[in-house]
């Protein structure tokens, strides 16, 4: 007689209807499946202005889900692990878009705002007449049709915060003659053009240093509407020429010379303006 044992079958046992048992389903792990959904969502948020700083609370959700998930051994982890990559990347998006859109924001805001322009002291006017001369509180002084009188002192910003301080000072609208004895290799104006000087003084008021002929541009607006800019000629004039003020340190002031051929016809009646490259452009009267 055989002693021999019968080996155990793996395959389930039947029911009584004859049908296998099915085997046992693999388990879930539902908080990385959690994780990876907050994941996506923070990730989609992070790109919506404002919504981002609240993506970016939820994708921290996300990556703690994320990595309490991946503990749980008995649990598939490969849910766990994909949410927590995708938290973790919405984190960083979510803090990078956030700072780029405030400071979009921020210099929206204060390109409306304007800035202010301060009156030219009167030296030798009575206080009653500097108080005619002076700009009107909360006038749109600066504009082409309210171009600030020379003198005037003009805040450019950037970012939001001041950058530099220009003044520009007694225009000479009529400087041919200067021009031509200034360098015998001048042209002389086209017909129908001046040349036209103006002193322009700039005071650095960031953080590091700054470079005026880069950093701030004077042009000159025609009665007519033209644009006219140093670049359009290559006169020389009278030194020290705006392009001779190095580097300035916080509060360091320098004063140079622009010169720009200018239409003859209506030129008093044009303005001179003031811009840095990614700021608001000021208009000053002509002379």
């Amino acid at each position: 007689m055989s002693t021999s044992q019968p080996t155990p079958s793996t395959t389930p046992a039947p029911d009584a209807s004859g049908i296998p048992f099915p085997a046992p389903a693999t388990p879930s792990n539902g908080m990385g499946t959690a994780a990876l959904i907050i994941g996506i969502v923070a990730f989609v948020g992070a790109f919506i202005p404002f919504i981002n700083y609240g993506s970016g609370l939820l994708a921290i959700v996300g990556v703690v889900l994320g990595a309490i998930a991946l503990t749980r051994k008995a649990k598939a982890r490969r849910s766990a692990l994909i949410g927590l990559i995708v938290s973790a990347v919405a984190v960083l998006l979510s803090i990078i878009l956030a700072i780029a859109y405030t400071a979009s924001f921020i210099n929206a805001v204060d390109d409306s705002l304007g800035t202010a322009i301060s009156a030219p002291a009167a030296s030798d006017a009575s206080s009653d007449d500097a108080a005619d001369e002076a700009p009107a509180a909360g006038s749109d002084v600066g504009t082409r049709e309210n171009p600030a009188p020379l003198g005037s002192v003009v805040e450019l910003s950037s970012g939001g915060s001041p950058e530099y301080e220009v003044t520009l000072g007694a225009s000479n609208l009529a400087a041919n003659d200067i021009i031509a004895a200034e360098n015998q290799f001048n042209d002389a104006p086209a017909a129908g053009f001046q040349y036209a000087m103006i002193p322009v003084t700039v005071t650095y008021k960031g953080t590091e240093t700054g470079t005026p002929w880069i950093d701030v541009t004077v042009e000159f607006v025609s009665a007519a509407g033209t644009t006219h800019t140093t670049s359009d000629t290559l006169a020389v004039g009278p030194a020290p020429s705006m392009m001779d003020i190095n580097d300035l340190y916080p509060d360091a002031s320098g004063t140079g010379n622009v010169v720009i051929a200018i239409p003859t016809a209506d030129a008093a009646l044009g303005t001179w303006t003031v811009s840095t490259i990614f700021g608001d452009t000021y208009f000053f009267a002509a002379q």
